[in-house]
């Protein structure tokens, strides 16, 4: 689903909601550790059965991960929508303008 990163951004949730986002995004960095721990697994694997354990175990956690992101976009989004207060549009097409802002500075 497409949504407008002008409305639906980071920089637009309330601080409790900016800290269940930052929360989530810690569990999709920890299924990222896991990724880059199976492909150096991967890569040191001494026999075909776990060059294809680790493979399918790859393409497991990158289908997780992107759903969770996924998830993370949806889970803003009816959050915002559910505010009563304005909403500011910000030029942006990053979902998680605000996340960073000593690089919005650039």
């Amino acid at each position: 689903m497409t949504y407008n990163t002008k409305v639906y951004n980071y920089s637009n949730l309330t601080e409790e909601d900016k800290q269940i986002v930052v929360a989530q995004l810690l569990m999709l960095d920890s299924i990222e550790n896991v990724i880059t721990e199976y492909t150096f697994s991967n890569e040191a694997a001494d026999n075909q059965l776990e060059h294809i354990s680790y493979q399918e175990g790859i393409k497991a956690l990158i289908e997780a991960k992107q759903s969770m992101y996924d998830d993370i976009i949806e889970w803003m989004v009816f959050a915002i929508e559910g505010y009563e207060h304005e909403i500011e549009e910000v030029d942006t097409d990053d979902f998680f303008y605000g996340l960073y802002p000593e690089s919005e500075n650039k």
